[in-house]
């Protein structure tokens, strides 16, 4: 879709000490988009150097996870994906947050919501990655204007 040498990465948000099973079934997935699915912790998210938007996937099934993510959101996440620094997939079976809409307005944020079809659920989030790469590279500003050299000098 897009000519970039550099390669995609999705943050996959670990909730608990085990990645869940569906992790390398949608890691298949995205290796078919040309997108590598990275497990990640709330810390080591924390210390990654973000030069720039990340895109993390979150997906909450049951009251443990649920729970960690709401601590996620609370200490990290909200801040990062209203300042569009993160765009978050949220893909869970439990309510959709009250800062979605603010998220939803700038794109920061994606819900899904518990049963999906993780082939079209991957899809979906590859084509909004695409889109939202496209959407920079291609500034709507144009090209800046130049002044000559000699501009104010007297002849």
């Amino acid at each position: 879709m897009i000519n970039s040498n550099r390669e995609i990465f999705i943050f996959f948000l670990k909730l608990s000490n085990q990645l869940p099973s569906y992790y390398f079934y949608m890691s298949e997935q995205f290796k078919a988009f040309g997108i590598s699915l990275v497990p990640v912790t709330l810390s080591q998210l924390k210390e990654i150097r973000h030069n720039n938007r990340e895109y993390i996937i979150s997906l909450t099934s049951d009251f443990t996870k649920y729970r960690n993510h709401l601590q996620a959101r609370k200490n990290y996440l909200d801040y990062m994906v209203l300042s569009r620094k993160f765009c978050l997939f949220d893909i869970s079976s439990f309510e959709i947050p009250d800062m979605a809409s603010k998220g939803f307005r700038s794109k920061s944020y994606h819900f899904f919501q518990l049963p999906v079809n993780l082939e079209e659920t991957v899809k979906n989030i590859a084509i909004a990655i695409y889109e939202d790469r496209r959407t920079k590279l291609t500034w709507p500003g144009g090209v800046r204007s130049k002044l000559p050299s000699d501009v104010g000098s007297s002849s």
